[in-house]
């Protein structure tokens, strides 16, 4: 049986091999030769259940049909069209028609072989188990660990072969989401705003990636060095987002593990994080995105009460970003299952990127997708909210050096691995360091060991310099590592369109509920893939209306119907015939280019063909006009 799975091995890179090469190119002689060879000693030896397995893994990898799909499809689901070609009838879930997928030679010799073997009369799967019961997409996960595909589990996990979940205690965030490899945020800046950080060497070596350290209440005092309480929160949800896996050997290394980042403290050295520092830190990335690429922003913090967003400086500021060209990502918060359940500022902000959490229990299994108890909306304002959901719990992140946790978690994971004989001498030596009293020396060995791995445990200790940690506060950083490989696919998106790629390219969970999840659970290579397909698209390249830098405002409509677009708001008197758009040739896009005197929050509609006032369709940011309708906000903050 081991010469048959080194065959089928084999076969299987060949093929996969040739798919890189081209979708529905045939294999040459030899391995065609080869491929009748594994047929007729599946025959010979009469393994069945083998050819199963292979039609299962040339469909899984060479068709974009997922693997619940695979599992759903039914024999009569298998088409053979007049050609010989082979297609498959897949459904789809959802409102979505049914898709047709042609199969390559290939795939559909293999099938055709399999189903000629097959008891049409009793069986109405196309695949199954041999009692008969239904195959689900674990099985098939299982099944391709089996058969690895070498090239894909390389660029999937490049930091560690991965081939089964006892491989690692916390299943790595691009494993867990499965995210493109590709891209690592390289050459994209992320800000931070949180309460404190600490340069790890997941951020600092082999390269430091650390741009700017700011320290908003407290610009003088330098104390990016000194591991403090304040500390942990900024430098785990940091790390989770752009940590290479340095202390790791890769394996708990974020999905932008190439991307800078800027840290903006805004803790006191009191211990307290006032609004106005966060507000600060904000405008700071306002006044300095441009000199260090920022595109995007992190704020897992908030304020703890809910106000409209409207009255809130934090969230207009959060709003004078996004309209700079900067997206902003916040944490939705940690109360839904609390009375005091609320969407706070900045997260109520309609423009800003808000995450919630979902669970999968640590499996790489769709079955187990439940919701983490993430805050959620509607606001105060009536906005749902969160935007969508990412990972909340089973994060793995740094434990902060220089603490005394840090030093019992060497110790005792090192501890753990060793031999029943060493222990108790390894044990004395390092009683400092560990929390047990003298009395673990006088344990046998069984319970002295248990003891070890029930403190591992209790500390969520994992790969001597980690611990699993739970939030939407890392939920947040965790979308803004995929928002840095989209601009590193293509930066010349805009926040908007990056917004409406993330909300369009999500999975649902079937049970949870809309407003808990909004668009759903964020899809990494959709979004990857979506955002790649932008650059070939036509059209304009440009930024949201209204895109601001300093006092400068542009402002774009687009409408193929209109005849004249002006602008009017507080700065034009309200008067429609001061501030008129031209269309840019040979497009729908009319565009608008204007300075401002003064800084400030200005209202405006646009004006189309003189009779239709409306808020501009780009901006969410809008306020009530009086007349039952809306006005777009805009806002200047720089001189």
């Amino acid at each position: 049986m081991d010469s048959l799975q080194h065959l089928i091995k084999a076969y299987i890179g060949a093929y996969i091999a040739t798919l890189r090469s081209r979708q529905y190119k045939p294999l040459d002689k030899q391995w065609k030769q080869h491929k009748l060879e594994l047929l007729e000693k599946i025959k010979r030896q009469e393994q069945w259940h083998v050819l199963h397995d292979l039609c299962i893994l040339m469909l899984y990898y060479g068709t974009p049909v997922r693997a619940q799909a695979i599992c759903d499809l039914i024999i009569e689901d298998v088409i053979h069209r007049d050609d010989g070609r082979i297609q498959l009838k897949v459904y789809q879930h959802g409102p979505e028609p049914d898709r047709y997928i042609l199969i390559d030679e290939e795939s559909s010799e293999v099938l055709d072989e399999y189903l000629s073997l097959t008891d049409r009369v009793t069986q109405i799967e196309l695949f199954r188990h041999p009692d008969g019961s239904r195959l689900t997409p674990q099985d098939i996960f299982l099944l391709s660990n089996k058969y690895p595909n070498e090239g894909l589990v390389s660029e999937l996990s490049g930091f560690f072969p991965i081939y089964n979940q006892k491989d690692y205690e916390i299943i790595p965030t691009p494993l867990r989401l499965n995210a493109v490899s590709r891209y690592t945020g390289k050459g994209v800046t992320i800000a931070f705003l949180d309460s404190g950080f600490y340069p790890h060497p997941d951020l600092t070596m082999p390269n430091n990636r650390v741009l700017a350290y700011v320290n908003i209440p407290d610009p003088d005092y330098d104390d990016f060095g000194i591991p403090q309480d304040n500390s942990w929160h900024g430098m785990q949800t940091t790390v989770s987002a752009a940590g290479n896996g340095y202390l790791s050997n890769s394996l708990y290394k974020g999905i932008a593990s190439n991307a800078n980042v800027v840290l903006l403290k805004a803790t006191d050295r009191q211990g307290c994080i006032k609004t106005e520092y966060m507000i600060k830190g904000l405008k700071w990335v306002l006044e300095n995105h441009r000199e260090y690429n920022i595109r995007v922003v992190n704020i897992s913090l908030g304020e703890g009460r809910e106000e409209s967003y409207l009255d809130n400086a934090l969230t207009q500021m959060a709003e004078a970003l996004w309209q700079a060209g900067v997206v902003v990502v916040v944490a939705a918060g940690n109360d839904g299952n609390s009375p005091d359940n609320a969407i706070t500022p900045p997260a109520n902000a309609p423009s800003v990127i808000t995450v919630g959490g979902f669970d999968d229990k640590n499996k790489l299994s769709r079955h187990y997708y439940d919701m983490y108890h993430s805050s959620y909306g509607p606001t105060i304002d009536g906005l749902m909210k969160p935007e969508l959901i990412a990972p909340g719990i089973w994060v793995a992140a740094p434990i902060l050096p220089e603490t005394s946790l840090y030093r019992e978690a060497e110790a005792l994971s090192k501890l753990n691995k060793l031999s029943d004989q060493a222990l108790p001498d390894a044990v004395r030596e390092q009683l400092e360091d560990l929390p047990f009293g003298p009395e673990i020396l006088t344990l046998p060995i069984t319970d002295m060991r248990n003891r070890i791995q029930n403190r591992l445990r209790e500390q969520k200790i994992v790969g001597m310099h980690y611990q699993h940690v739970d939030g939407t506060s890392f939920s947040a950083p965790i979308v803004c590592s995929i928002i840095a490989q989209m601009f590193e696919a293509n930066p010349d998106l805009s926040p908007r369109r990056i917004k409406q790629i993330l909300t369009s390219t999500t999975d649902k969970i079937f049970n949870i509920a809309i407003e808990k999840q909004g668009h759903g659970l964020i899809h990494p290579r959709k979004c990857v893939k979506e955002a790649e397909n932008d650059r070939y698209r036509r059209g304009v390249k440009r930024g949201s209306s209204p895109h601001v830098e300093g006092r400068k405002v542009t402002f774009y409509y687009d409408d193929p119907q209109a005849e004249s677009v002006a602008v009017a708001g507080e700065f034009t008197d309200w008067k429609a015939d001061r501030a008129f758009l031209t269309r840019i040739p040979n497009t729908s896009t009319w565009i608008l280019e204007k300075v401002f005197p003064f800084k400030g929050i200005y209202a405006y509609k646009f004006v189309v063909n003189g009779q239709r006032w409306i808020p501009d369709p780009e901006c969410e940011n809008i306020e009530p006009d009086g007349f039952g309708g809306a006005n777009t906000r805009l806002n200047l903050y720089l001189e």
